[in-house]
């Protein structure tokens, strides 16, 4: 699909490769020398990444050909357990992952194996393994070797995100795997709205401030998201789409 958009124009800075992502992530026990901390004792790495990538043609349009989701391993590190709130997973393997949520004996985050009962360490151990063999998982899974052609559309990108733990997780994951983190031409952080947001919206939560401000879009940008997966909040191409979307509006109110 080609499209024109003004604040699209705006929001690139200059460069011609849009890069807007989002993870979920495996909440890693430990520490690592450089890893970035995300608690006292654990950090993230990807667990799922989904986006989509623009890029501009010599005509000043814009082209969106389709979004992108693949999931990815934990390096045998000790992790957290994937609940279903955070998990592209089918319906019935929600289901199967709240239950053994409920069984775990510690909230969800801190439910390393280490941790937990011979009871909880029995749930934990069903819960990867119904996550992993999930079919949506399965079918979007890629090896480590992914992260470098993902670095190279990276490294060529102005690259939206909200907040610094997607851009953190990829420099764990560098860390862990010994691919080079390769940085973005720019980045465009939305989470520098938040204020904002608590002002406009009530809240500064993705879902709820792309609710708030879906209707103010011109129309441009509204044709624009008839074609961006929104179907799910959570869902790494979801949240990445809603993420764009707020960005553009955030543009749209410039002077």
């Amino acid at each position: 699909m080609r499209f024109t958009n003004k604040h699209l124009d705006t929001l690139a800075h200059g460069q011609t490769k849009i890069l807007v992502f989002d993870c979920e992530f495996w909440h890693v026990l430990g520490t690592e020398p450089g890893i970035k901390m995300t608690g006292p004792d654990f950090f993230f790495i990807p667990r799922e990444v989904g986006g989509f990538l623009l890029t501009k043609n010599k005509d000043g349009s814009w082209s969106y050909n389709s979004n992108f989701f693949v999931t990815l391993g934990n390096q045998k590190r000790e992790v957290s357990f994937p609940i279903s709130h955070y998990s592209t997973v089918t319906p019935q393997t929600g289901y199967k992952l709240d239950e053994l949520e409920n069984r775990l004996g510690l909230p969800w985050g801190e439910a390393f194996p280490s941790r937990l009962s011979p009871e909880g360490v029995a749930a934990y151990k069903e819960g990867i393994k119904v996550y992993e063999a999930d079919t949506n998982i399965k079918e979007h899974h890629k090896p480590p070797s992914w992260y470098k052609t993902f670095m190279k559309h990276y490294s060529e990108s102005m690259i939206v995100v909200k907040g610094r733990g997607d851009i953190d997780a990829l420099k764990n994951a560098s860390i862990l795997y010994g691919f080079d983190y390769l940085e973005p031409l720019d980045v465009t952080d939305i989470a520098i709205w938040n204020p904002v947001s608590y002002k406009k919206c009530g809240t500064a939560k993705l879902a709820g401030t792309f609710d708030c401000i879906k209707k103010k879009l011109d129309n441009n940008t509204k044709h624009l998201a008839d074609y961006l997966p929104l179907e799910k909040a959570h869902d790494p191409s979801t949240d990445a789409s809603m993420t764009l979307l707020v960005a553009l509006y955030i543009v749209s109110q410039q002077p």
